[in-house]
């Protein structure tokens, strides 16, 4: 619209001055006639000089050799005697006959005063649109801000909303109907939500402790049944089998209740931490359980630092998942070669010879086949714990090795 605005300027110019000039050129159209009324007939080609010299604005001269039509309008720059400079004219030439020889009347309308007041009269036009248009956009830009205050004060609150400190947002209060309906919903939405929450982790709190301790004791009691020494060989199978299966289901609870605390978001707490200071911890743990399977670790661990900020048990449990499942997927008399350098730590691991399923990898309990160990959550808590920090993890498989990468 404001361009539009400022359009109508050159348009109104531009018409105006079109409209002027077809009123010029009546007029002079008028005085032509004039002159062939009163003067055209008696004037003799011998009195065309002293004619001339008493009519200023009207001249009788030789024909033009390139004027071909009967009147021609042109604007042309003359001198002016009483301004004593060259000013603007409208002229006409008009053919005539004197004495049955052909003339040209030049008729002509000093129009120097008249742009000057079209042209001071469209600048002030432009200048009163101008001013019109700052005062439109200034008075629009006051009431834009105090219209959309109350919007703006909502999304404030809604992005400094933090779900863990269980506090739903207070709105200021508006007397626009509809921002009262936002932040009406809104308040229902958040207090939803919060409800939610609680409950989600209140059952994951329960859930941790209702679910570990049986199967505690039950774990427990198997010990004990192992130490008695009057069992068979078959039963003493059996209790062995019962013990796996109790092991892999404490497991299980502890990786979901792990996953289920990072979609609640209950490690809010973090701190600077050095990678491979963490790395070098942990290779510690499996050193003897690697070992124990024949497998022989490398590690190239440049000597420089990461610092990263996340939570110490999850950068832990997200190391010692990608060891683990080195070792519980890789060959007898295996290898597996941990390096670090310019923040990226990739394990890589002997195994199966053939690439593992991409879509299949990283999904909780996407198990590659019917035969593998382990409970299938461990590669998507580590999924969980980069896309929780906005680290990046990658799976290739190069060498008749199973390379896993993760880029801090």
């Amino acid at each position: 619209g404001i361009i539009l605005l400022l359009l109508t300027v050159p348009v109104f110019y531009y018409f105006y001055d079109k409209h002027y000039a077809h009123e010029i050129d009546e007029f002079l159209l008028e005085r032509k006639d004039e002159f062939n009324k009163k003067s055209l007939q008696s004037l003799k080609i011998k009195e065309i000089p002293m004619w001339n010299r008493f009519n200023d604005d009207d001249e009788v001269i030789l024909p033009h050799a390139n004027q071909r039509e009967e009147n021609r309008f042109a604007n042309e720059d003359f001198y002016y005697i009483q301004e004593r400079k060259k000013e603007s004219y409208r002229v006409l030439y008009a053919k005539i006959q004197i004495e049955n020889q052909p003339y040209i009347l030049m008729v002509r309308l000093n129009i120097h005063e008249t742009q000057k007041i079209i042209k001071s009269a469209n600048l002030l036009q432009f200048f009163l649109f101008f001013c019109l248009m700052l005062g439109f956009v200034l008075v629009t830009r006051v009431v834009y801000k105090n219209l959309w205050k109350p919007f703006y004060l909502t999304l404030r609150e809604i992005e400094q909303f933090n779900i863990q400190k269980n506090e739903v947002p207070q709105f200021q209060e508006t007397s626009i109907q509809e921002f009262r309906q936002l932040n009406e919903a809104l308040r229902k939405l958040v207090s939803n939500n919060l409800q939610a929450y609680k409950i989600q982790k209140e059952f994951t709190e329960n859930a941790s402790h209702e679910m570990q301790t049986p199967l505690a004791v039950f774990q427990s009691k198997l010990d004990i049944l192992l130490q008695q020494s009057n069992l068979s060989k078959e039963q003493l199978l059996i209790i062995q089998s019962l013990y796996n299966v109790t092991s892999r289901l404490r497991r299980i609870n502890k990786n979901l209740l792990l996953l289920a605390k990072m979609d609640n978001l209950q490690f809010p707490d973090t701190e600077a931490l050095n990678v491979p200071v963490i790395v070098a911890g942990s290779l510690s743990f499996f050193t003897e359980q690697a070992e124990a399977n024949t497998i022989r670790i490398k590690t190239d661990i440049a000597p420089e630092d990461c610092i990263v900020q996340s939570n110490k048990t999850l950068l832990e449990s997200l190391i010692n998942n990608l060891i683990t499942n080195a070792i519980r997927h890789n060959l007898p008399e295996g290898t597996i070669h941990i390096s670090f350098q310019n923040r990226c730590l990739m394990i890589e691991n002997t195994g199966v010879s053939n690439e593992l399923d991409n879509t299949m990898l990283f999904r909780r309990f996407g198990r590659m086949s019917k035969t593998a160990k382990g409970s299938g959550l461990g590669l998507a808590i580590v999924q969980q714990i980069c896309a929780l920090y906005q680290w990046q993890v990658e799976y290739r498989y190069a060498g008749n090795r199973h390379q896993f990468t993760i880029i801090f």
